[in-house]
């Protein structure tokens, strides 16, 4: 019976056209959510890790400059109290911006530990010029451990965008595959109605 196996092409067709419209909603959500991962990502690590490490680069200047000016105090010269003054100022202005930035759970033990020493070095008025150094030396290792974990971070965070790209480049990949299977199916119901053959009508029709 021919018009019965036509409904069923018809059902069938339009149970994969369904089929076609979900899997086509279904691939640009994921690709939304991808871009958006990736948008994530590269926000952070902009906003924390590569300004960080401009404020890293910053406060370790200004804490060379110190030890510059405690080395001319110890060759006998006057340093100017008024630099040194200005440099921990700019180097308090570049922690309090640092700590606006998302910390990882060792980076916030070694800021911990520099701010600490950058305390005892601003305390240390009454101490010795070899102190000062010993201090400021402490500090410059704590930044340098700083700037060791934003590579490290940074490497992460492009690896995970990496994988990202990958994961998002083979579900695009799946979704054209069965999308074009499903144009295929489509093709060969269209196909096969058009080829049923004719229905004979009735002898008594045929008679008349």
């Amino acid at each position: 019976m021919k018009w019965t196996y036509s409904i069923q092409n018809k059902l069938t067709a339009s149970g994969v056209l369904l089929t076609l419209c979900v899997l086509v909603l279904f691939s640009n959500y994921v690709d939304r959510d991808h871009t958006n991962n990736v948008k994530n990502s590269i926000s952070t690590l902009y906003e924390d890790r590569l300004i960080v490490e401009d404020y890293i680069l910053k406060m370790t200047i200004d804490i060379y400059e110190i030890k510059q000016a405690l080395h001319v105090a110890g060759r006998g010269g006057e340093p100017s109290a008024g630099q040194v003054t200005a440099l921990l100022s700019h180097i308090d202005g570049l922690s309090e911006a640092y700590l606006k930035t998302k910390f990882t759970k060792d980076e916030d033990v070694t800021f911990a530990e520099l701010l600490s020493t950058l305390n005892k070095f601003e305390a240390s008025a009454s101490q010795s010029d070899e102190d000062k150094l010993e201090l400021a030396n402490q500090a410059l290792v704590l930044l340098n451990e700083l700037s060791s974990i934003q590579l490290e971070e940074s490497k992460l965070i492009m690896k995970q965008v990496e994988e990202l790209y990958i994961s998002g480049k083979v579900a695009s990949q799946f979704a054209f595959g069965i999308t074009i299977i499903i144009l295929v199916v489509l093709q060969a119901l269209v196909f096969t109605s058009k080829t049923l053959p004719k229905t004979l009508p009735p002898s008594g029709a045929q008679l008349n």
